[in-house]
């Protein structure tokens, strides 16, 4: 998913998926069961950083990515100088009806490939329960607020996630929460399909001491994957080191009651009422023209400065920001299409959705 839209994909959420008022759950988008793919999962952006939450009970899959991170680099100019003498030959074809020559002629008019824009990482949080019995699941994402939150109850004790991407903060901020005091056990790993490296660090943070980190390189070249023909799809040695563009993902615990451990990886943190995580990615991209490799940015000191700028602050604060920069762009036009309030649809929306391709009357 790139999220250069996100806000724009969710403004447009509002006028096609959520133009009932649904009473409590008006322009939300909400489930009672966790994503199986990713076209299920809720999607939370800032514009640069963003994740796929599926909402998972024991087991959240965040899928995240970074706009900037492609495989490849810098083009030279000019890839088919020969091109423009092809067009008077397409257009000759073409009025000719020859249509079958117009498309032979225009390809020699093709550049290259493009390179592949690719996945940063995935994040995982694992849950472990004193029970097993579990009721009132809820997953939804808010239109109005960008805000993902999944819930549920598990023998008496009610869970909640919340997530969202802050655009002043450029963090992603993760909030777990349970009703009852010390129910919370939970572990934060990091993973990602490109080649990494994961790291502990030790660093100064407003909020925390320590920091793991999934550190890597995207490949040289990515073959698109409607491209079936190299015996090498994917590359990663580049001789010049200009190509292939590093990156960098961390994470940290910004606020608990419980105990952190740093372990095999992962952070766990047990016997919390209350986790607040933050997510920080950048890559060394450096502009069309300039190698991502020996001329890229310090993504290590992009990432960490934005996670000292989230830490910075406590979360009412993080959130109290995020909303009032979405809601300057998201609350300047709405739009309502049967807005029948006597006869609102509380259907999950997947639900509704079923319904209204069988024709049913969604009001």
């Amino acid at each position: 998913m790139q999220v250069r839209n996100t806000r724009f994909i969710l403004n447009i959420f509002i006028s096609v998926c959520c133009s009932s008022s649904l009473s409590a759950q008006e322009n939300t988008l909400w489930y009672k069961q966790p994503a199986k793919v990713w076209t299920e999962a809720l999607p939370v952006g800032n514009g640069r950083l963003g994740g796929m939450v599926f909402g998972g009970v024991d087991s959240e899959l965040i899928q995240l990515n970074e706009a900037t991170l492609w495989a490849g680099g810098p083009v030279k100019n000019h890839v088919n100088p020969d091109a423009a003498s092809y067009l008077p030959q397409v257009r000759e074809a073409l009025f000719k009806g020859d249509y079958d020559r117009a498309i032979q002629l225009a390809k020699k008019m093709q550049g290259l490939f493009s390179e592949s824009y690719l996945p940063l990482g995935d994040l995982t949080i694992r849950q472990t329960f004193a029970g097993h019995n579990v009721t009132d699941y809820y997953r939804g994402l808010s239109i109005n607020d960008a805000v993902s939150t999944t819930r549920f109850t598990i023998d008496g004790v009610h869970y909640t996630r919340e997530v969202f991407c802050s655009a002043p903060a450029q963090v992603m901020v993760i909030r777990l929460t349970s009703d009852k005091r010390k129910q919370i056990n939970a572990s934060f790993r990091l993973n990602s399909q490109l080649k990494h490296d994961i790291e502990f660090h030790q660093i100064e943070l407003a909020r925390a001491d320590r920091i793991l980190s999934l550190r890597g390189k995207a490949p040289v070249h990515a073959d698109p994957s409607y491209y079936n023909d190299n015996k090498q799809p994917i590359i990663y040695e580049d001789t010049s080191g200009c190509r292939g563009m590093r990156f960098d993902l961390v994470i940290s615990v910004q606020f608990t009651d419980g105990k952190i451990k740093f372990e095999h990886e992962k952070m766990q943190v047990n016997n919390a009422s209350e986790i607040i995580l933050l997510v920080s990615a950048a890559t060394s991209f450096n502009g069309f023209d300039k190698c991502p490799d020996k001329e890229g940015v310090d993504e290590q000191a992009l990432a960490l400065r934005n996670l000292r700028r989230g830490s910075s602050l406590p979360y009412k604060k993080l959130k109290e920001e995020h909303l009032d920069d979405y809601h300057q762009f998201f609350n300047r036009v709405s739009l309502k299409l049967n807005n029948n309030k006597d006869n609102p649809s509380n259907l999950p929306t997947d639900e509704r959705l079923e319904a209204y391709t069988k024709g049913g009357n969604d009001d």
